[in-house]
């Protein structure tokens, strides 16, 4: 709105710029984002908004209380404002944000509903189990059905009034020899599988300071990289990828709130974060960036430049059919003692190999004795660390490395491999 007032004032072509547009949006969100998350900060702490059960110190000094959730609604505050401002908004910059908001949504009712359990159990009116570290939200099956619901009304939503279709571009294989179609009564299932399962894989990898960050960001900028590209008739037929609609790249401008909002997250959530993302945030960014893959036509390069994320949703999803079978197979005793992760998701698994126990540890994995068969040996013992946040900062990076590596190869395999 601000680029088509300034244009209309000053007929300038700059205002019509998508890197303009694009840099002045990341600067907004950042600017809105630096300005309002400190004063948010302040306020969960004050009114105990986490999931957490740490009780906080009522002496004066540093702040030694559970740290506050929800944190991506300043992210999606800022998102929203700078985009508002910024982009031109057609139908697919409308249809983002409103995928954002929704998912966004029920992200919120799930971090809130944590923190009433935490409310209830701190007065005594429910009984904390002995292996929680944090309070439980809406039940995972309700969760994932409202999902499906708000997910499939959106579907539905984008095939009546967005200009999209279901051809994919193929990882590997040149669009001109092979560029399949899928019908609606396919299209539909495989945008609430991208949609719900990639918001989820985010959602899952959310658990410890930064980690989903970085790789959503990657993710972000590649898929705005194609929008951008993709939306350039000259740019696309000398690269051979999909022409897309001039007005795709309004994505670029959309990927830059994005992208600028894990910057300024990263100020306040950097080990040892001081506010936590919370399903709020995780849904809805998880959400919105696995939707603009799809209106880019690279859903099957999500999994390649995601692939953190998608680890993550695995790693869970073996851990628990592994836990299932061997307790049928072999007993609760042999199920409790072999696990195919030490913990899931995964990070929590290397969470467990870097950290260094005086004494053999209880629980043998499975995943390791496999690698060890095939000469990848864990990690040494005088590699491991002693405290938590060490193993901490050391699993992050870890997985930030991994993320940019993905993220070049994926450039390489969509743009040059065909």
């Amino acid at each position: 709105m601000l680029a088509s007032l300034l244009y209309s004032l000053l007929p300038y072509q700059i205002f019509k710029s998508v890197f303009f547009r694009g840099g002045m949006t990341f600067l907004t969100a950042y600017l809105i984002i630096t300005w309002l998350m400190p004063m948010t900060i302040q306020l969960f702490r004050r009114h105990g908004i986490t999931s957490d059960f740490t009780a906080a110190s009522r002496q004066t000094g540093p702040y030694t209380g559970a740290t506050p959730i929800m944190g991506g609604g300043v992210l999606i505050v800022g998102i929203l404002i700078s985009s508002l401002l910024w982009t031109t908004l057609n139908q697919y910059i409308i249809a983002l944000l409103l995928i954002m908001l929704s998912f966004g949504l029920i992200g919120a009712l799930d971090d809130l509903a944590k923190v009433f359990h935490k409310r209830r159990i701190e007065r005594g009116e429910e009984a904390r189990k002995s292996y929680s570290d944090k309070a439980d939200g809406i039940s995972g099956k309700g969760r994932l059905a409202a999902e499906f619901a708000v997910a499939l009304l959106v579907v539905l939503g984008l095939y009546l009034y967005v200009d999209i279709d279901g051809h994919l571009v193929v990882p590997f294989v040149p669009i001109d020899e092979w560029y399949p179609y899928l019908p609606k009564y396919l299209f539909i299932p495989f945008m609430l599988l991208v949609i719900v399962g990639g918001a989820n894989a985010v959602n899952l990898t959310d658990g410890m300071d930064t980690l989903a960050t970085v790789p959503l960001m990657t993710c972000t900028l590649f898929v705005g990289a194609v929008a951008y590209i993709g939306g350039d008739l000259d740019f696309a037929t000398k690269l051979k990828i999909p022409h897309l609609s001039h007005d795709i790249k309004e994505l670029a401008v959309l990927a830059a709130a994005i992208i600028s909002a894990g910057f300024a997250f990263l100020k306040y959530n950097a080990p040892p974060a001081q506010i936590y993302m919370g399903d709020l945030g995780a849904l809805a960014l998880g959400s919105v960036v696995s939707a603009m893959f799809i209106f880019v036509k690279a859903e099957l390069f999500l999994p390649i430049v995601g692939g953190l994320f998608v680890f993550s949703a695995l790693s869970t999803i073996i851990q628990r059919g592994f836990f299932r079978a061997m307790l049928r197979l072999r007993g609760r005793d042999f199920a409790e003692t072999y696990r195919f992760f030490l913990k899931s998701p995964y990070h929590h698994h290397l969470q467990q190999l870097w950290t260094y126990h005086p004494e053999a540890p209880k629980v043998k994995s499975v995943w390791l004795m496999m690698l060890e068969k095939l000469g990848v040996r864990s990690v040494p013992e005088d590699n491991k660390l002693l405290t938590p946040q060490e193993v901490n900062s050391r699993v992050v990076w870890h997985f930030h490395l991994r993320s940019i590596w993905l993220f070049v190869i994926t450039l390489i395999l969509y743009f040059k491999v065909r």
